[in-house]
């Protein structure tokens, strides 16, 4: 006897990629202001030292510091679906390592939603 298909819902993925991403845009806007703050008072030097901003992961809780220079940062935010998160807080659903630093890793947002929700809130666009 065949069983009966059961529905997907797939909404129910789409909404907790959306909400995840959320998460992580609310912590990339903080760091934008943490740039803006460390640009106007390192000037020339800046770029050099680095900054302690937050973890960009998605949890909700989440405000572990991350040192990273202002021309690390820039080179992140270049691309709008591309965050900074501490070694462990990658989320492997909606996102892809990218690139390893000691201290850090550059993900990018993979799963449609996430990645829609990344460009839609980029506070540089």
């Amino acid at each position: 006897m065949r069983r009966p298909e059961r529905p997907t819902d797939n909404g129910a993925v789409a909404e907790g990629e959306e909400r995840l991403a959320q998460n992580e845009t609310l912590f990339r806007e903080v760091n934008e202001r943490v740039a803006e703050v460390a640009t106007q008072f390192l000037e020339d030097e800046s770029h050099g030292l680095p900054v302690e901003f937050t973890c960009e992961c998605s949890g909700a809780r989440c405000t572990e510091p991350i040192a990273i220079t202002l021309a690390e940062y820039e080179a992140i935010r270049a691309d709008p679906t591309r965050f900074a998160v501490i070694p462990g807080h990658e989320r492997v659903q909606i996102e892809s390592v990218v690139e390893r630093h000691p201290t850090y890793l550059v993900v990018e947002k993979g799963g449609e939603e996430a990645e829609a929700v990344a460009r839609e809130t980029d506070p540089r666009t």
